[in-house]
C-alpha cells in the first residue's frame, strides 16, 4: 500500500487515524540498506500487532459499517460488510487470538456507573423518608463502606487484595477521580440531616437533602453521563481492511495506534511459552522495552477466509 493511499484514509476516518498521518513519511523504503518492513501497528487486548502495510487497504471506525451475522460461522467471524460494493468477512481479532470481547468489557463497566447512579438516587430518596416517617436511615453514612467507595478504594488506590485494575483508560480515570469530591459531600449531609430531624426542624432538613440532589448529586450523575460516553467512544473498535492473495477482510481490532518501520533482521521468532501464536510469525523488540507481535496474515486468511 502507498503513503497515499493510507494518507488518504487516515483523512476519510477520522481522528483516530489521522495521527498517523504524520508518521508515513519519511525515505522509502528501498531507499534504505536494509530490508524493512512498514506495519500498521494495532492494539488488541493491551498488546501490539504489526499488520504489514502492503496487506493494509484501509483503516475505519466499527461504526462506519453495519456488520451482518452470518448463521453457524466460526466464534471469530463477527459477520459479513460491505466493503465498496464486496461482501468481506469481519474477523474479530480478540475471539480469534483467544481474548474476551471487548464489548462485553464496556457492557459490564457502563452497566457498573448506571447501577451506581440508581442506587444513589435511591440513597436520597431513603434519607428523605426517613426524615418525613421519623424512621431510622439504613443505608449508612460512610462513604468508604458504601458501594461506589468500595469499588473506587479497589480499583483507584489498590485497597482489596484482589484489585483489578478496570480503569485502565486515562481518560476515564480522570472522570472517576472527580467523583469522590461530590460523592464525600453527599455523604456528609446524613449526621446533619438526622440531628435537624431529631430537632422537629423537618423543613430544613429536607431543604439540606434538596440542595444535595441539585447540586453535588447532579454534579455526581453529570460526571457518570461523562464516564458512559468516555466508555463507548474508547471501547469503540477499528476495522483494519485487509488484502491478502486477491481475497479482502476485515480485522476488528480494540484501536490503531501508530505506524512503524521495522527491520526484517529484527524480527525475533516467538518463545515457546507463548500463549496465542497460532496466528503471530514473531516479535520485534522495541527501545522502551515493549514489543510488537507481527501478525501473520496468511494463515489468518487461511483460516478466516473461504477460497473462491
Amino acid at each position: 500500500m502507498t503513503n497515499n493511499t493510507l494518507q488518504q484514509t487516515a483523512q476519510n476516518s477520522g481522528p483516530a487515524v489521522a495521527r498517523l498521518e504524520d508518521q508515513l513519511d519519511g525515505p522509502a523504503l528501498d531507499e534504505q540498506l536494509e530490508a524493512v518492513t512498514r506495519y500498521v501497528v494495532v492494539n488488541v487486548n493491551g498488546n501490539l500487532y504489526g499488520m504489514a502495510t502492503d496487506t493494509t487497504v484501509e483503516l475505519m471506525s466499527a461504526t462506519m459499517s453495519q456488520v451482518t451475522r452470518v448463521p453457524h460461522s466460526p466464534s471469530f467471524i463477527s459477520g459479513v460488510i460491505n466493503h465498496r460494493g464486496t461482501i468481506i468477512p469481519v474477523i474479530d481479532a480478540r475471539a480469534l487470538l483467544g481474548f474476551g470481547m471487548r464489548g462485553q468489557e464496556a457492557n459490564q463497566l457502563s452497566a457498573r456507573f448506571s447501577e451506581f447512579r440508581e442506587y444513589y438516587t435511591e440513597w436520597l430518596d431513603t434519607l428523605e423518608n426517613a426524615v418525613l416517617d421519623n424512621a431510622p436511615f439504613e443505608r449508612g453514612s460512610d462513604p468508604a463502606r458504601s458501594r461506589f467507595g468500595r469499588w473506587y478504594a479497589s480499583v483507584m488506590e489498590g485497597a482489596s487484595d484482589n484489585c483489578r485494575e478496570e480503569l485502565a483508560e486515562a481518560t476515564i480515570s480522570a472522570i472517576v477521580k472527580r467523583m469522590y469530591a461530590p460523592y464525600q459531600r453527599m455523604f456528609a449531609i446524613v449526621q446533619r440531616v438526622m440531628e435537624l430531624r431529631n430537632q422537629d426542624n423537618t423543613d430544613e432538613a429536607l431543604s439540606v437533602i434538596e440542595n444535595t440532589r441539585t447540586e453535588d448529586f447532579a454534579e455526581l450523575c453529570d460526571l457518570f453521563d461523562q464516564v458512559l460516553g468516555a466508555i463507548d467512544r474508547l471501547y469503540e473498535s477499528m476495522l483494519v481492511i485487509t488484502e491478502y492473495g486477491g481475497q479482502k477482510a476485515a480485522i476488528a481490532v480494540d484501536g490503531v495506534s501508530f505506524v512503524a518501520d521495522c527491520k526484517d533482521s529484527d524480527i525475533e521468532p516467538l518463545p515457546d511459552t507463548a500463549d496465542n501464536t497460532e496466528f503471530l510469525s514473531g516479535l520485534v523488540h522495541r527501545a522502551d522495552g515493549s514489543y510488537i507481535l507481527i501478525a501473520d496474515i496468511g494463515n489468518i486468511y487461511t483460516h478466516a477466509c473461504v477460497s473462491e
